[in-house]
């Protein structure tokens, strides 16, 4: 039958002056509208009809209703094929509305503007614009329903092919479409109205659905491998995270690098009490870390120094500004291929000096490292086969009580020594072993083993490691990141060179590795706090 009777009513104006026109000169639709909509279609020289004088009902309590009316709803979802529904409709002197051309009150755009109160925010949840929309796309197999200045193009196109009525596919499809952001709609309602309650309306951490809403930032050029695709996405209910590092120049960051960004960030983190701070990144694991009270340039050294090897194709991050000579260093002095380095900046003398390399991605994340808590707020979520896996991110202190347990005591510096193995080991893939040493101003990793199924094999690994890059073990200090089941991981650590160990004990056979530490004259600490990494 063709569209012949519209209802306009955007609180965003793009392209409807020039979209109604259209329908109005070229197929003589009939035009109803309401408030600043219809001003704006009246002083273009639009005919339009006011809604209030379509319903014969005012608008009311400041314009909260304007086109909830059953002469609204009903002309749009009456089935215009069940004669019941047309002889209900003619009865009540409803006539057919065949299309809705609305957009919503830009709930998520106010949301996110400082300061926006709570009252603001309530008055920007939109009741008619929805109601609307949501009757016509029910009913698509008769109604078209426009809620995007890009769809203007395609309804038009089909209407001049089709006698002035658009395709039930493409309906469908515009259907599909508002389902979409009513779902996305009244998720980012909930979540806020949810964050906004009062304390005693505290929200489920784990309730028994999960409701999420993840905004597409970009599609990665492939995923871990070349065969899979892959996108990065970002959560619209949190305002902070990876998302927010801003590139500097170089390649598309593929989802390998996010993976390693993420876990060099979030070590940052837990480094953000030392002055200067370096970490390096391999494959998500931790693959040189050094901190120095005085030089970044003697921590950058100091981390490089713990695998040169692997460092190659790394992801480096810094905690503060990229200091000029630490530049010359990597690109001038040692030539590193590095494939990402992130910092909370890069000053202008250092970035002169790096934009040699042109392929190396560089990303400023500027103060989000003093914004942990803001950062932690959310969960940690980790997809399975058909399903999620969903935990609090583990950002609490690293030790949770400090339990010598053998006779040789701890000094100071083996202490926060131990205390700096720790949080490294605590990145690196469980079953993982650190060795770290002290210098006058600072601290480093010497040998860091990964990944391995066993205790005993991940210290030789780690050990073997700081060998092979002319590290000596001897008095150095040596964390896990849980317990050992037996004394040989023990006893591998003290035989090569550990004179303090850390783990978070709880092994049905901890006399047994007290014991071996006590008869090796070693320190063993029990930190009472696991940090595995899966």
């Amino acid at each position: 039958m063709g569209i012949k009777r519209i209802i306009v009513s955007t609180f965003m104006k793009e392209g409807i002056v020039d979209f109604v026109r259209v329908l109005k000169d070229e197929f003589h639709v009939d035009v109803l509208s309401s408030g600043g909509t219809a001003k704006i279609l009246r002083s273009a020289g639009i005919d339009v009809q006011d809604v209030s004088a379509y319903t014969g009902a005012p608008e009311l309590f400041g314009g909260r209703i304007k086109t909830i009316h059953p002469r609204i709803e009903g002309g749009l979802l009456f089935r215009r094929d069940n004669p019941q529904d047309v002889e209900e409709a003619r009865a009540n002197a409803i006539e057919s509305i065949d299309m809705v051309v609305s957009n919503l009150y830009p709930f998520q755009e106010v949301i996110k503007k400082p300061g926006t109160s709570l009252d603001e925010a309530v008055e920007m949840i939109d009741v008619g614009g929805p109601t609307m929309i949501r009757s016509a796309a029910k009913n698509y197999a008769h109604v078209t329903v426009v809620t995007r200045p890009e769809q203007h193009a395609q309804v038009l196109k089909e209407m001049r092919e089709h006698g002035g009525d658009t395709t039930l596919e493409t309906r469908m499809k515009l259907a599909i479409a508002v389902f979409k952001t009513m779902a996305e709609y009244d998720a980012s309602i909930f979540k806020y109205l949810e964050k906004h309650a009062p304390a005693a309306i505290s929200p489920e951490k784990f309730p028994d659905v999960l409701i999420k809403v993840y905004e597409k930032v970009h599609m990665c050029r492939y995923g871990e491998n070349w065969d899979q695709a892959a996108a990065f996405y970002t959560d619209v209910d949190s305002h902070i995270g990876i998302g927010n590092l801003g590139k500097l120049w170089g390649k598309e960051i593929s989802f390998n690098n996010y993976l390693d960004i993420d876990a060099c960030f979030q070590t940052l983190l837990d480094l953000v009490d030392h002055e200067h701070a370096c970490v390096i990144f391999k494959h998500t694991n931790p693959n040189g870390v050094a901190v120095d009270s005085r030089s970044q340039l003697e921590a950058c050294k100091r981390a490089f120094s713990c695998d040169p090897l692997s460092a190659f194709g790394g992801i480096w991050g810094f905690n503060k500004p990229v200091e000029p000579e630490v530049a010359r260093y990597l690109i001038e002095e040692k030539n590193i291929f590095i494939e990402v380095l992130i910092a909370p900046r890069i000053p202008e003398e250092s970035r002169r000096v790096m934009a040699r390399k042109e392929n190396m991605r560089v990303l400023e994340f500027s103060d989000l490292l003093t914004r942990r808590d803001e950062l932690y707020k959310n969960l940690d979520m980790r997809g399975i086969l058909g399903g999620m896996l969903v935990q609090d991110y583990d950002w609490g202190s690293i030790v949770k009580e400090w339990d010598v347990v053998t006779k040789r005591p701890v000094p100071e510096d083996e202490r926060e020594t131990l205390v700096f193995a720790m949080k490294i080991a605590k990145w690196a893939k469980s079953n993982s072993a650190v060795f770290a040493r002290k210098t006058p101003t600072g601290m480093y990793t010497i040998g860091i083993g990964t990944g391995q199924q066993s205790r005993v094999h991940v210290v030789k690994l780690a050990h073997a490691k700081a060998l092979e890059f002319g590290h000596d073990t001897r008095g150095s200090v040596m964390a896990t990141d849980s317990f050992f089941p037996f004394p040989d991981g023990l006893e591998a650590a003290v035989a090569a060179g550990a004179v303090a160990v850390l783990c978070p004990g709880g092994s049905i056979r901890d006399k047994d590795v007290v014991s071996k530490a006590d008869e090796l004259n070693a320190s063993l600490v029990f930190t009472k706090k696991r940090v595995f990494r899966h």
